[in-house]
């Protein structure tokens, strides 16, 4: 049926070469395996520009998330499309996760091969090749198991099409989606997704498995006008799974599934969903779907995040790249080397962080990214001090939204906090 995946284990022989881009010349054809002893430091021995995380924030952020989740009596999915590193999510399942969460057929097969066994596929999966495969994976490897979305009797009606075509097997798992008006797939309000719940439940190709929505459409900002809203959507969701574990729709084998939950308002999640969790009708599984979490960042999410203000205890940003200065062709402007091909534009503007002349690291005052070209930076210095920044100055600057920084990078060098290469991790976008 052509199921199999091989396994992309985090342990698998790779090898460094000229595919992975800013690595050592020297490096070619090194096993990754000998990345932690070959001695390198990031600002000597690298190309510019690179991407590069660090180990201490990533350590801390995993842990701090586990413990979250075990507090809060809740599982974790997280949205494994963030770094599509087998390194990365290799940690996050040994870390507690209940499941990967993708957004395609495709990534949730990569999350298969990078050792998950569950998958939450985050979106309507109508695509027939996708679902069929979908469909055989759960069929030929009993402890896979793959959810999909649905929105509308619509979607229920192609789905029962295509898997009425498969030889039979298990049910596909399946959650209603609930979306908010202006927003993506989802059902618009509470008798749509219970009418939905209820198609999906009489469908014998289907199993009812819960229901599920997204709430970062709604804003990102953690402000009473965002949050109200935030959580009265998420209240939606339960009202809907209530009305349908009161007219046992659900299997029984299972708990009804609550999923909501990015990077930005999971805790408004917890407490709606979790608030007064006795009076569910059946047993409840609580699952947000965080991806952003593993690596946080220096814009949106560091100032929307749930621990926002603890410095002890918040999320660190965890992605940097780093940059050189090419050019400081009039006063006010410094030129440097990273691009829309090297680090992520599409929320905010990166944020220059740190000079490194030398030997010598500082912080940076008053130096603003202005806007990128394919490999150019263009930073504004006009209010930095005199000769904040020159030329061959290295730059380090913090991301934000993480996600499409990662999938500029085949490779990415792992540091201590003294700069130090550590490891290295994959990518597969």
């Amino acid at each position: 049926m052509g199921v199999t995946i091989p396994a992309v284990e985090a342990t698998d022989t790779w090898t460094i070469d000229w595919r992975c881009k800013s690595f050592p010349p020297s490096a070619e054809g090194m096993p990754a395996a000998d990345v932690p002893s070959a001695g390198w430091r990031l600002p000597s021995d690298f190309t510019t520009p690179v991407a590069a995380l660090t180990e201490s924030a990533l350590a801390h952020n995993l842990a701090l998330m586990q413990q979250y989740c075990g507090n809060h009596g809740v599982r974790i999915a997280p949205h494994g499309k963030t770094t599509m590193s087998p390194e990365l999510i290799a940690r996050q399942l040994e870390h507690g996760a209940w499941a990967m969460t993708a957004a395609t057929p495709w990534q949730a097969r990569a999350m298969l091969g990078f050792g998950a066994r569950r998958v939450i596929i985050a979106n309507e999966c109508l695509d027939p090749v996708g679902l069929r495969w979908v469909a055989e994976s759960m069929r030929a490897d009993p402890d896979v198991e793959i959810f999909v979305f649905a929105d509308s009797v619509a979607a229920v009606e192609s789905m029962r099409q295509v898997l009425s075509e498969c030889s039979s097997g298990r049910p596909v798992p399946v959650l209603v989606e609930m979306g908010v008006p202006g927003g993506r797939a989802g059902a618009r309000d509470t008798a749509v997704a219970v009418e939905v719940g209820r198609a999906v439940a009489a469908a014998p190709e289907l199993e009812l498995a819960g229901v599920a929505g997204f709430e970062g459409v709604i804003g990102s900002r953690r402000v009473p006008d965002v949050v109200a809203p935030v959580r009265e959507f998420l209240g939606t969701i339960r009202e809907a799974a209530e009305q349908l574990m009161s007219a046992e729709a659900f299997p029984a084998h299972r708990p009804a599934i609550l999923s909501a939950g990015g990077s930005a308002f999971f805790d408004q999640v917890v407490e709606v969903f979790t608030a007064d969790r006795h009076r569910y009708p059946r047993p409840v599984e609580v699952v947000i779907r965080s991806g952003c979490y593993i690596t946080h960042d220096h814009g949106a999410y560091r100032e929307v995040s749930p621990f926002a203000g603890d410095a002890a205890h918040d999320f660190r940003p965890a992605l940097h790249v780093w940059s050189r200065v090419l050019s400081t062709p009039e006063p006010g402007l410094a030129i440097v080397d990273a691009g829309k091909r090297d680090i992520s534009t599409d929320g905010r503007m990166p944020v220059p962080l740190s000079r490194m002349r030398g030997d010598s690291l500082a912080a940076l005052s008053g130096v603003v990214v202005d806007h990128f070209n394919d490999q150019h930076g263009f930073l504004h210095t006009a209010a930095a001090p005199e000769g904040e920044l020159q030329v061959g100055d290295l730059v380090i600057m913090g991301v934000s939204h993480p996600c499409t920084t990662f999938d500029k990078w085949r490779a990415i060098p792992v540091v201590d906090d003294d700069h130090r290469v550590v490891s290295a991790i994959r990518t597969y976008f």
